[in-house]
């Protein structure tokens, strides 16, 4: 039965994990070298009293780190979420740089290695590990053998919307390559994706092809329905992902628990809790000094070009809706016109095709009233720099969904009492997924996920995806 099975565009035996996992063990372990070898080398040049060839003896203690990083998980380092990992890597990093100094104290050689050092190379590998991941997955994801192939069982529109997200996100791992339903009258996912058969014929070719991961997408199966879905494969796939309808809500705020010998999900509400809301705000304010410090010469100048390029003030201000719904005042590069409104008339007057866009997004790409400094100011996201001053006086976060006008609160709806939880964010979830790109039920959504789903690590998650989409310029206009 199972040769007589329709052909695969894309062959399971094409996938080689094994390869995933040790061009990810490379990766890390020089990007941890790389970063003890700077750390060391920056603390010699810095009239650093010691042998460097003394710091060759610590070159075993790369094993430790793959050592560590495997306990936690991080191998093959795929079918990861990125904010998962990060807090994987940050708690697996700081545990090894606390073992080699804990070594060092017990075999009294403290004294001839540098505190700065070490303490410069655990700083710098925070962020090496990481970019060197995600750079890695960028590039190997490519390629015909990265990642697991997985059958997808059910094709309504609920495994559809699955299957284009891993295909959007190939760095997770997950390669979709074929449909077993039961019904499939219901298929949506497309004639790229076949259907094999029924559930039950997935068992033959599971062990025809030799695969083992499957991905459970059917919203109405029952419990008892699923249970004996299980026990039928359960010799055929050793990994099964479950995907509940559980919209707006991620891994990052639930555990799972057992109850009575049941499963559970316990849902954490993190910005609820009073220790998260002063973490989160003891990071604003930190940071928020240290961004306005560095920044504040490169501030000046820029207010100075805007008001030589044409009449008006450098910056203004526009009344927001903040925390709990009271309102407050925004601070931004001036980017427009002074005459602004009358400008915008007269092009919808030229160009009325543009007014739906506008009536749309309150935006336009091509937006008559934006200078020519203005357009560089918005592509870069610097017109938002002045926000730093929100930051300082908390009507802000760094983080957060966008401050939104009294005009925009209908199109929240049953939205806007999530949004009102938080302060609102300088950066967010909505601006590293698009930003412009996507329409504005899309930015709800994107809003109320970050409120459901917050934690430290999605923050600095965030703050890392913002500096690459402000460099490469996405999704701005």
């Amino acid at each position: 039965m199972a040769t007589s099975l329709p052909a695969l565009h894309t062959s399971p035996q094409a996938a080689k994990p094994g390869w995933c996992g040790l061009f990810i063990l490379t990766g890390d372990l020089t990007a941890v070298s790389a970063a003890m070898t700077l750390a060391v080398s920056v603390r010699y040049l810095l009239n650093g009293d010691y042998d460097l060839l003394t710091y060759a003896k610590l070159a075993p203690v790369l094993f430790m780190f793959a050592a560590v990083y495997a306990i936690h998980g991080l191998y093959p380092g795929i079918t990861f979420s990125p904010v998962r990992e990060l807090r994987q890597l940050t708690i697996s990093t700081t545990l090894v740089f606390v073992m080699i100094t804990a070594l060092l104290f017990l075999f009294k050689e403290g004294d001839q290695y540098s505190r700065a050092a070490l303490v410069g190379a655990w700083f710098l590998a925070l962020f090496m590990v990481p970019l060197t991941r995600s750079w890695l997955r960028a590039v190997l994801s490519k390629q015909a053998w990265w990642g697991y192939p997985v059958v997808v069982f059910g094709g309504c529109d609920s495994a559809y919307r699955i299957v284009e997200g891993l295909r959007r996100q190939p760095q997770l791992g997950l390669m979709p390559i074929a449909v077993f339903d039961d019904r499939p009258q219901d298929h949506q996912i497309g004639a790229e994706l076949p259907i094999l058969g029924g559930f039950e014929a997935a068992a033959g070719y599971a062990r025809l092809h030799g695969f083992t991961r499957a991905l459970i997408a059917i919203p109405d199966l029952g419990s008892e329905e699923l249970a004996e879905m299980l026990d039928l494969h359960s010799e055929s796939f050793a990994r099964v992902y479950i995907f509940p309808e559980m919209p707006g809500l991620s891994s990052m705020g639930i555990e799972p628990r057992e109850l009575c010998n049941r499963v559970s999900l316990e849902l954490r509400r993190n910005l609820l809790l009073p220790r998260c809301q002063l973490a989160k705000g003891l990071m604003d304010g930190s940071l928020g000094v240290i961004v306005g410090l560095l920044l504040g010469p490169f501030l000046f100048l820029i207010a100075l070009l805007i008001r030589l390029e044409s009449p008006g003030p450098a910056l203004f201000r526009h009344k927001r809706i903040g925390h709990h719904g009271k309102e407050f005042y925004v601070w931004k590069f001036r980017s427009m016109y002074q005459n602004g409104d009358q400008i915008l008339q007269e092009h919808f007057k030229q160009h009325p095709e543009d007014l739906r866009e506008w009536e749309l997004n309150h935006k336009l790409r091509c937006d008559p009233r934006v200078t020519p400094l203005g357009r560089i100011l918005r592509k870069s996201s610097l017109d938002e720099l002045p926000q730093i001053w929100n930051v300082l006086r908390g009507e802000m976060s760094l983080v957060g969904p966008r401050p939104i006008v009294q005009a925009e609160v209908p199109r929240y709806g049953k939205s806007f009492g999530m949004y009102c939880r938080v302060i609102p964010g300088l950066t967010g979830l909505w601006q590293v997924s698009g930003r412009s790109e996507t329409n504005y039920q899309q930015r709800v959504d994107l809003d109320t996920y970050y409120v459901r789903n917050w934690s430290p690590w999605f923050d600095i998650y965030l703050l890392a995806r913002t500096c690459s989409v402000v460099l490469k310029g996405q999704g701005a206009y």
